[in-house]
């Protein structure tokens, strides 16, 4: 890996930054803080998380993903998604089973 260099800035610099007269610093209380995502873009992040587990487990999770077509991330967030509508009485089907059953539906034909 290469090593990047950034410019750093002298003390003079950044004091001259923080006393140029066209910025304004001001405290806003937090609840009139605008969000940093909005609802509708909070909804698609995705966050990247760690997980630690046993060698046989990860490729027994590794090998049904496949088997069913998807990613090993799609597979554990469909099982995630699962568990958690099953634990609020929800009926949810996998992601996978959605999508083999659309496809299993005959083209409509036309006159």
């Amino acid at each position: 890996m290469t090593e990047q260099h950034y410019p750093v800035p002298t003390p003079d610099q950044v004091e001259a930054l923080m006393d140029n007269p066209d910025l304004t610093w001001e405290d806003v209380p937090a609840d009139e803080a605008p969000p940093v995502l909005a609802e509708s873009e909070a909804e698609e992040v995705m966050v990247v998380r760690s997980l630690r587990m046993p060698l046989e487990l990860h490729q027994r999770i590794r090998a049904e993903a496949e088997a069913r077509g998807v990613t090993w991330s799609e597979l554990l967030r469909d099982w995630a998604a699962i568990e958690l509508a099953a634990l609020s009485d929800d009926q949810p089907i996998s992601r996978a089973d959605a999508m083999r059953a659309l496809a299993s539906i005959p083209p409509r034909r036309t006159a």
